[in-house]
């Protein structure tokens, strides 16, 4: 599980930091583009629109298309999978689980790493799982929606109603003659599997309480670089230098 995590995470790094710094840049797109609606003739709007299109590209397609939406699910997918492993070799045993949650001082810049890595990944592992899942379902809906109606229906049934009499009901009075008075439609109330299915979105997105929560995402969006860059110097420290130091041994013992 250990070298698979490692390898995986590895071969992914790079693609989550691209994906998740790009989604914090893009969190606020929606109000950005408010606010630069009225100025869009000017110049320097409009290299900020072409911007913020180009990073949005880059988040929901890597600026592949719709090959690059079927990768960035199949990313998504396999990035919760990281979490995953992380989370099964995280577990230090019941005695020392407390002190695996924190970054202890004192220790060596190789223990840092290590706790760093370790401490952070528990801390960011359901956002960071949550991100990967969701991101996927953006793309194959309908898995997910195959599973959400066996539990809960999304749609309500349609039941039909008994024939009506028609009755023509009186106009009430206009507050303004001459224009119409404006109709409010009615809105359905949402079923639970309609709940469950945007509250993907707003999850996603950090869309769900207001600006605060907004600044939240576009933060831990850039944990992932502190994971990837720790990851990085545990797999050079594990793997890279001890394979150099016995490619240099035998350098020597075949020289001499």
């Amino acid at each position: 599980m250990f070298q698979v995590h490692l390898w995986s995470g590895m071969l992914l790094g790079l693609y989550i930091v691209v994906v998740c710094v790009s989604g914090s840049a893009v969190v606020f797109r929606i109000d950005l583009y408010d606010l630069m609606d009225p100025y869009r003739d000017k110049a320097g709007i409009q290299l900020a629109y072409a911007v913020l299109r180009w990073v949005s590209d880059l988040h929901g397609s890597l600026l592949l298309g719709s090959d690059g939406m079927m990768a960035n699910a199949i990313g998504g997918f396999l990035t919760a999978g990281v979490c995953l492993t992380g989370m099964v070799i995280w577990w230090p045993g019941i005695a020392k689980w407390r002190r695996a949650m924190v970054v202890r001082t004192g220790v060596g810049w190789k223990r840092l790493m290590f706790d760093l890595h370790s401490a952070v990944g528990f801390w960011i592992f359901g956002l960071l799982f949550m991100w990967g899942v969701t991101g996927g379902y953006f793309v194959f809906p309908q898995p997910f929606r195959v599973v959400i109606e066996y539990f809960t229906p999304i749609f309500p049934p349609v039941v039909s109603q008994p024939p009506q009499v028609q009755v023509t009901p009186q106009a009430p009075p206009q507050a303004n003659p001459g224009q119409p008075n404006p109709r409010p439609r009615p809105r359905r109330p949402q079923t639970l599997g309609q709940k469950i299915l945007r509250a993907f979105s707003y999850a996603h997105y950090g869309n769900f309480a207001g600006w605060p929560f907004k600044v939240l995402w576009v933060l831990l969006g850039l944990v992932p670089a502190v994971l990837f860059f720790t990851g990085a110097v545990m797999w050079w420290n594990r793997v890279v230098s001890p394979a150099k130091r016995r490619a240099g041994t035998k350098s020597y013992l075949s020289s001499t």
